[in-house]
């Protein structure tokens, strides 16, 4: 197994690789984090932002079909 180290700053919840690194999609790893507690509270959704809490959790509904575009534009 190889490894790599690197220090970098989450951005959308997750974490950019550097460029040189080349993982094939599908590859099995290990990932270890390790952090310093900041004292600072992470930022988390707000309870009235209805589109990040539908982003996080989206609705499934059987049959859903969603409009073509000709169909969005007619209406």
């Amino acid at each position: 197994m190889l490894a790599i180290e690197f220090n970098t700053v989450i951005q959308a919840h997750s974490i950019p690789l550097p460029a040189p690194v080349a993982l094939a999609h599908g590859l099995p790893v290990r990932v270890v984090v390790m952090y310093e507690e900041t004292g600072v509270p992470p930022v988390e959704i707000s309870q009235g932002d209805a589109i990040s809490a539908l982003c996080a959790n989206p609705l499934i509904m059987p049959g859903f079909v969603p409009l073509s575009r000709d169909e969005a534009h007619e209406r």
